[in-house]
């Protein structure tokens, strides 16, 4: 967004609150007795839990995104199933959006080597503000005990979005045509 945006400040610190994460970030959650060939699962229903509590831990964080306690009125909010996953939201209007984040767990020893964040929204669908969150996980004792978070990446859900497109348009089909994969 426009550095001139009312809210221009707030959204930085926003991502700095996003960025000390792993510093806040706690859980009761606790995965015992999963084969080390099965933990990959876990990163579907696991990362839901993950996102819910970020989104427990980013209100509680207040203090550090809120600094002048300008936005008392509002708070983060979980939306499953939907774009974008949280919005920084009026708690008295819920029409009355300020910022989404696109949250996205990813197991960091799942099979997939980089995470695809399986980010399918077309650029159109995201406001100037919204951002993509990735927040790597593991588990304290590599394959059991509670997750812990380390420092997520952040990016605007546009630009993510137009270069995935790009990558699908272009990368991927060269790479097809030449045959290397």
């Amino acid at each position: 967004p426009n550095s001139t945006w009312q809210h221009y400040e707030l959204w930085l610190r926003v991502q700095d609150a996003l960025r000390a994460l792993p510093a806040y970030f706690a859980s009761k959650t606790t995965i015992d007795g999963i084969l080390a060939t099965d933990i990959f699962t876990l990163n579907g229903p696991l990362g839901a839990t993950i996102e819910e509590q970020v989104v427990a831990t980013l209100n509680l964080m207040r203090p550090l995104w809120d600094t002048n306690k300008e936005y008392q009125a509002y708070s983060f909010v979980r939306q499953s199933q939907t774009f974008p996953d949280v919005v920084l939201r009026k708690k008295t209007n819920g029409q009355e959006i300020i910022l989404g984040i696109e949250l996205k767990g990813w197991y960091l020893l799942g099979k997939e080597k980089m995470p695809t964040y399986r980010f399918t929204v077309s650029p159109a669908a995201c406001a100037n503000a919204d951002l993509i969150c990735v927040v790597p996980w593991a588990l304290s004792n590599v394959l059991a005990g509670t997750p812990f978070v380390f420092q997520p990446w952040i990016e605007l859900a546009r630009y993510s979005a137009e270069k995935r497109n790009y990558y699908w348009e272009h990368e991927r089909a060269a790479k097809g045509a030449t045959g290397v994969t």
